[in-house]
């Protein structure tokens, strides 16, 4: 089944294109890898995506419907989140707003199934035992793990993630790509991920898409992780080089990589 299909996708602000005729699909419980440089249109098309934003015209579909009435099954976690952490709110609590939103609740009213579901998602993500710390008191990726919770908490088919990894030092995005691991082999969610840093995700990465306010190119990561394919979204310094029997994309300021010798 077609977790999203896109068919001539362009997605507006205020009437103007920023990102233009995009056509793709990806099937249920693949992870597509969403890359491009800043202001390519990858958040756009999250938030297109996830219904949060809706001008844009052509098709677009998630699990056969139109993407406000598939809310239910997505979950999106922003690249940063929009918390107050001056307000006293503990991990539980944070998680627990993932699921007590979409019921209506205040989150001083948080039923005490959903204060368990929270726990399990706090447990998942290698947070057990923390629940009660301040949100505020955590790293940088404990953060970013709660954040995963969060939106895991309700059960979600798809899941939406704008620059998980950013940042986050390496030992914490290694971390972070360590769960989204277990997420995808546990889980079998269907995911999109944005990313500067696609090393750490390409193992659970099914498809590449390269934006740059257009589709650049689409498809199977060893397909598309060339020389010719970087250089037209990134510019004529980025390359592909072999080192190792690995090919690492240089890009100026991220750096991209595949393994070689065509798989993943």
């Amino acid at each position: 089944m077609e977790a999203i299909t896109a068919e001539n996708l362009t997605i507006l602000y205020n009437g103007k294109p920023a990102l233009g005729g995009v056509s793709f699909s990806i099937e249920k419980g693949e992870t597509l890898l969403l890359l491009g440089p800043n202001g390519a249109g990858k958040t756009s098309l999250l938030k297109t995506v996830s219904c949060f934003h809706r001008e844009y015209t052509g098709k677009l579909e998630v699990f056969g419907k139109n993407p406000c009435e598939a809310r239910e099954f997505i979950g999106y976690v922003p690249q940063s989140h929009s918390l107050n952490e001056r307000v006293p709110l503990t991990a539980l609590e944070v998680v627990a707003m993932g699921a007590v939103y979409r019921r209506g609740f205040v989150h001083f009213k948080i039923p005490p199934e959903t204060m368990r579901r929270a726990e399990e998602a706090l447990e998942f993500v290698g947070l057990d035992g923390l629940g009660e710390r301040l949100f505020s008191q955590f790293s940088g990726g404990q953060k970013q793990k709660i954040l995963l919770a969060r939106a895991l908490i309700s059960d979600p088919k798809l899941l939406l993630l704008d620059e998980p990894l950013s940042s986050l030092d390496p030992s914490a995005r290694a971390e972070v790509a360590r769960i989204l691991s277990k997420i995808k082999s546990r889980k079998g969610l269907t995911m999109v991920i944005t990313t500067h840093d696609i090393n750490p995700l390409l193992d659970i990465g099914d498809r590449v898409m390269l934006i740059n306010r257009r589709l650049i190119a689409f498809g199977k990561p060893e397909d598309v992780l060339t020389d010719d394919v970087v250089k037209s979204v990134y510019g004529p310094l980025a390359r592909v080089i072999p080192v190792g029997g690995k090919l690492f994309c240089i890009t100026g300021d991220v750096h991209l990589y595949r393994h070689g010798g065509g798989g993943k």
